[in-house]
């Protein structure tokens, strides 16, 4: 059993409301608190069908026992940390030469390093991965996705009452294919 907590919360939208303004070609402010909703409910749908965290952030994966090899559901990530709580009931850090992340397919894989293993976990223990996830403001797939989330934000900022947007399942498709 697995879970995911937000440590440290992106600072920032992946599409700030001045691009969306432009995309939209709005002068005014008066309808900033709607595109904003529009905005994070956009990026928010691309998030979900991609698994991809667009802005930088701190997620701790929670872990209640070790695998052979622990396959991270966020991308694009890196691994900060990795804590768990030993027999003794302290929490210890994992040093980093105990084991390899790599990624593949898209996804970061944690192993152990070789001629190393797992450490037994307490009664109860808990394996904390912190990760830092987002991506780097010149990606190329970040430009792919801000492309996607203008396009379903004007998408769902024109058609308020709900439309199908065929270039924003596309470029999500783009990504999903980059991605495995």
């Amino acid at each position: 059993m697995s879970e995911i907590v937000t440590i440290e919360p992106p600072q920032d939208r992946a599409v700030t409301l001045e691009e969306a303004r432009q995309q939209l070609r709005l002068d005014g402010r008066d309808e900033d608190l709607l595109l904003g909703a529009k905005l994070d409910a956009a990026q928010a749908e691309l998030e979900q069908q991609t698994g991809l965290k667009l802005c930088e952030q701190t997620i701790e994966l929670q872990l209640e026992d070790w695998l052979d090899e622990i396959t991270v559901p966020i991308r694009p990530c890196l691994v900060a940390e990795i804590r768990y709580t030993a027999t003794s009931g302290a929490t210890v850090t994992l040093p980093e030469t105990d084991f390899v992340a790599r990624r593949r397919h898209g996804f970061t894989r944690i192993r152990p390093a070789s001629g190393k293993s797992w450490p037994e976990l307490g009664v109860d223990g808990l394996v904390q991965i912190t990760l830092s996830a987002g991506f780097d403001e010149n990606d190329a797939d970040l430009a792919i996705a801000r492309a996607a989330i203008l396009v379903k934000t004007a998408s769902l900022f024109e058609n308020r009452e709900g439309a199908a947007c065929l270039a924003f399942d596309t470029l999500v498709g783009q990504l999903k294919c980059r991605w495995i």
